[in-house]
């Protein structure tokens, strides 16, 4: 079982940096080689299909739900944001995203091997199972949708300083990037929405919080918040552009901080 276990998270990897690898060199060059034009999605893809061997293969070798365990569930943010990208990469140049999100799933996958195996507080397992798949879940979608609103300055500044074509990486279209907002957006804010509603019923099952936990909600609350704005604003008064990419990428920070931080506190670097 180790045997396997190594194999997948190995080829996971360097599925995810090979990826990266081509992504890096699509995005350098204005006339792309077609071997990384081929193969840079299809390495993303094998990382991803060796990801998912790996989560298994864990949750049969600890017999618990992935979701009990931190390692595992740290694994979702990786895969949500591969998946997320691969759908909406779909018939779209988004080979700047793409170095982000195979740089994110490397991390993540090596991230998740530092912390222990049970997160199981003793709350109802299936609230609790709830609570941290669509949190996850949620986040990993998001910092997509951060990682392309932070691309979508970057080119709005390029333009507006008269970057001229051929100078520096080549990044996507204004539009293509903010209707990959949008759409993830859409998507992510839900499912993030009812980790934090299901959150509200762990907190009052724990109990006691430590200075950590009210710290976590705290930024959990106002990340969430800003997202909610981001997309309310989008959809009610058509507010997109610099404005709503700002607040998108300060959201998804948000986010990221707080994923951190429960790493930091699996670590006993914090409570």
């Amino acid at each position: 079982m180790r045997e396997l276990l190594w194999i997948c998270f190995t080829a996971a990897a360097l599925g995810y940096l090979a990826a990266g690898a081509l992504f890096i060199d699509l995005i350098r060059r204005q006339k792309p080689r077609p071997f990384a034009t081929r193969f840079a999605g299809r390495f993303l893809k094998i990382g991803l299909l060796a990801h998912v061997g790996y989560q298994v293969l864990d949750a049969i070798r600890t017999q618990e739900c992935p979701m009990f365990s931190l390692r595992s569930a740290l694994g979702m943010v990786s895969l949500a944001g591969v998946v997320a990208y691969t759908i909406m990469a779909r018939n779209r140049r988004l080979d700047a995203l793409g170095v982000l999100v195979s740089s994110a799933a490397v991390f993540f996958l090596i991230a998740a091997q530092t912390v222990g195996d049970s997160v199981t507080p003793d709350i109802a397992p299936w609230l609790i199972a709830l609570h941290i798949t669509s949190n996850l879940v949620g986040s990993g979608i998001l910092l997509v949708a951060g990682g392309a609103s932070l691309f979508y300055l970057l080119q709005a500044r390029r333009l507006k300083n008269r970057v001229l074509l051929g100078q520096g990486p080549r990044l996507p279209a204004l539009d293509v990037l903010d209707n990959t907002v949008h759409r993830l957006l859409w998507i992510g804010v839900p499912i993030l929405t009812l980790g934090m509603l299901t959150g509200r019923f762990v907190v009052k099952q724990m109990g006691a919080m430590t200075s950590g936990d009210h710290l976590r909600a705290i930024l959990s609350g106002v990340a969430w918040g800003l997202l909610v704005i981001a997309l309310v604003l989008r959809q009610a008064l058509d507010w997109r552009g610099r404005r709503s990419a700002y607040l998108t990428v300060a959201g998804t920070l948000g986010v990221l901080v707080v994923v951190v931080l429960y790493i930091l506190r699996a670590l006993g670097v914090m409570k």
